[in-house]
């Protein structure tokens, strides 16, 4: 049974710059959490000390916005963030 929801998932790989430490997330599509729920998970992860910033393909992605404002999406492979 279809529940109209899609199943896919955006596959982030998050690198560390500091140490070349790499995770990866996954995150369904459909997902319209901001780029903050995924700091938080960083933080508890990585367990960076102070602030941090993320970039995508040299921008600058800020917690107030969804992946999809930055044209992240399932249909992307190697979609690699910056954690700096």
């Amino acid at each position: 049974m279809a529940t109209g929801i899609s199943s896919r998932q955006i596959i982030l790989r998050i690198v560390r710059k500091s140490d070349g430490k790499t995770m990866t997330m996954n995150i369904p599509e459909h997902d319209n959490r901001k780029v903050k729920y995924i700091k938080s998970q960083l933080t508890h992860l990585f367990h960076p000390h102070g602030k941090f910033r993320l970039y995508y393909k040299g921008r600058h992605i800020k917690s107030r916005h969804r992946l999809s404002y930055y044209g992240i999406t399932s249909q992307q492979s190697n979609i690699e963030i910056i954690l700096v």
